[in-house]
């Protein structure tokens, strides 16, 4: 045998060798950077913002964690972690070897949450674009040791791990990804390593996806994103205590608007000292612009107010912009000094729920500063009648974000009724088409009823505010 063809045998047995050895390797476990053209603009975006400190809480995952940072998912990110200092440590694309790479690479260094919470490994349970489909055991160690990685570079940290959400997008994947969370979940020992299944939320009763919640059967909306953060609420509390509710906490105006805020406050109170007061009107721009005194610069309502309300010693005491804060405040500096009406009509709580200048709130926030509202016209004058109005729907469509969440809150505030001496009155769904669709020509911009718009408002609420207020029948 010639040394050519002895040199040949030797290089295919080693070829071999090495194709067994990488083969036998569970590559979820092995570092591996993502590409730089994906990952480098966001890479450092997030070194940088951990350079800054000030961080409580991180998120580790793929694209379904990275998603929270779409403005569509702000709203939810915003009244659950942003009052966390959360860091969104999301890559889309991810698997737990991209992940290892990352944390072993600086991507958390010099921060000390209090926890991490962790959800990783779908992109490990399918074969698309020629990756490797892990097995749920291989994927089990490549979670187990993302959480054990975290752990040693931050001791103080505790790590939240969920279970990989389900999926149908990709046939067996779900499954797999199952197994790997039931195997990686018998680390957490209830001290420094936690373990949390939340997947019952995006699944139907027959235990199939809800595509309702994730539409492409793999990554939540919107209405999605808040489903996992109710879920994780409680436990997510359990670890890291409840953030200060923003809702009842008083403050002045937060954003510059079409009128003087604090012109209008001092307006409202010289209009006490003006007329007999028997009704107000407490609220946001939607009670604004209706009409009335103090006068406004822009009105949409105002001929059915001089008609309805004008006789009834009525005052609008109604803020563009304004969330429960803003009212309590005011219900707290002057705004019903000296008068005792017979009504308070209150519509509030749509600005709690759509950051712009100040954080969102949660629904269980918003509820209680709309309560903190009617407490504090109770306060000021306890014979006063509150007729409390559910927080009117939004946008065109009826399976958005909003209207999921208003529906939510609503039904919270149906259990005032009552109580406390308020009247609870939903009356939204004259605003809506058969379909949940909103019906064409009643508001401005989905959201700010016109002149037709306050019409329905006003022939719904006849015939309550009128026995509140002790009227005879007409």
């Amino acid at each position: 045998m010639n040394r050519l063809k002895v040199l040949w045998i030797l290089t295919v047995t080693l070829l071999f060798q090495v194709s067994c050895v990488l083969h036998a390797q569970n590559t979820a476990i092995v570092p591996e950077p993502k590409t730089p053209i994906i990952w480098e603009a966001r890479w450092n975006e997030k070194r940088e913002r951990l350079r800054k400190g000030d961080i409580d809480l991180i998120f580790v995952g793929d694209s379904i964690t990275q998603a929270w940072d779409k403005p569509e998912n702000y709203p939810v990110w915003s009244a659950y972690y942003e009052p966390r200092r959360a860091v969104n440590l999301g890559y889309s694309g991810a698997r737990t070897e991209n992940i290892l790479w990352m944390l072993e690479n600086g991507g958390i260094d010099g921060i000390h949450p209090k926890v991490a919470v962790v959800m990783i490994g779908t992109n490990n349970t399918d074969s698309k674009r020629g990756r490797i489909a892990h097995t749920g055991e291989q994927l089990a160690e490549g979670i187990v040791k993302i959480v054990h990685t975290l752990r040693a570079k931050l001791p103080d940290t505790k790590v939240l791990l969920l279970k990989i959400f389900p999926r149908a997008d990709f046939p067996g994947a779900s499954q797999r990804g199952s197994d790997a969370s039931d195997i990686a979940a018998t680390i957490a020992d209830n001290k420094h390593i936690f373990y949390l299944d939340i997947n019952p939320v995006f699944l139907q009763k027959d235990g199939t996806v809800d595509s309702s919640l994730l539409p492409d059967l793999l990554h939540p909306n919107p209405i999605g994103n808040l489903k996992w953060a109710e879920a994780m609420e409680p436990t997510l509390r359990k670890l890291m205590g409840k953030p200060e509710n923003s809702a009842v906490v008083p403050v002045i105006k937060c954003e510059q608007d079409f009128y003087d805020w604090s012109e209008r406050h001092e307006a409202v109170k010289a209009q006490f000292k003006k007329q007999a007061v028997d009704l107000i009107f407490v609220g946001d721009s939607i009670t604004h612009m209706f009409g009335g005194v103090p006068t406004s610069n822009r009105v949409l309502g105002g001929d059915l107010w001089e008609k309805h309300f004008a006789p009834r010693n009525a005052v609008n005491l109604g803020f563009g912009w304004d969330r429960t804060q803003q009212v309590v405040w005011r219900l707290q500096n002057g705004e019903l000094e000296g008068i005792h009406p017979k009504v308070a009509v209150v519509l509030i709580g749509t600005n709690n729920i759509a950051p712009h200048n100040a954080r969102g709130n949660t629904n269980e926030e918003t509820v209680e500063g709309i309560k903190a509202v009617c407490a504090a016209i109770r306060q000021k004058s306890p014979r006063t009648k509150v007729l409390l109005l559910g927080i009117l729907p939004r946008d065109q469509q009826a399976n958005t974000l909003h209207r999921h969440r208003i529906q939510q809150i609503n039904a919270e505030l149906r259990k005032l009724n009552g109580k406390h001496g308020i009247t609870f009155l939903d009356f939204g769904s004259r605003f809506l088409q058969p379909d949940g669709a909103m019906l064409p020509n009643i508001t401005t911009d989905f959201l700010h009823p016109n002149e037709q718009g306050y019409r329905i408002w006003i022939e719904a609420m006849e015939p309550v505010l009128s026995k509140l207020l002790g009227e005879k029948r007409r």
